[in-house]
């Protein structure tokens, strides 16, 4: 049995890694109409690409304000203390146990 596509106006998606082309116009369309819908925002841009992809690539790799490199003394200190408080837990919620702890911290 055929697997149809489900939208007839399924656009041909482009994979595998980035090219410099693409992350220029990713960044420059939204430094122009800023982020949104990203299946929308992948179209407008004129990008054949997912709108997932768009966000992913985005978000990991292309924002201004990401932050690379090592962390700071002072993070690895929070996080030390963190883990000693929380041990290697994994909660449902933990982000109201953590801003409580981290404001004792400070």
């Amino acid at each position: 049995m055929d697997k149809s596509p489900c939208n007839s106006q399924e656009v041909e998606v482009r994979k595998g890694p980035w090219t410099l082309e693409e992350d220029l116009i990713l960044t420059n369309y939204i430094a122009n109409h800023g982020e949104g819908v990203w299946n929308s925002l992948a179209r407008a841009a004129g990008l054949k690409r997912t709108g997932k992809s768009c966000r992913l690539r985005w978000l990991n790799y292309l924002r201004p304000d990401l932050r690379r490199g090592n962390i700071t003394p002072e993070e690895q200190l929070l996080i030390m203390e963190l883990h000693a408080k929380l041990g290697n837990r994994r909660r449902r919620d933990p982000i109201p146990d953590l801003l409580a702890l981290v404001s004792q911290l400070e």
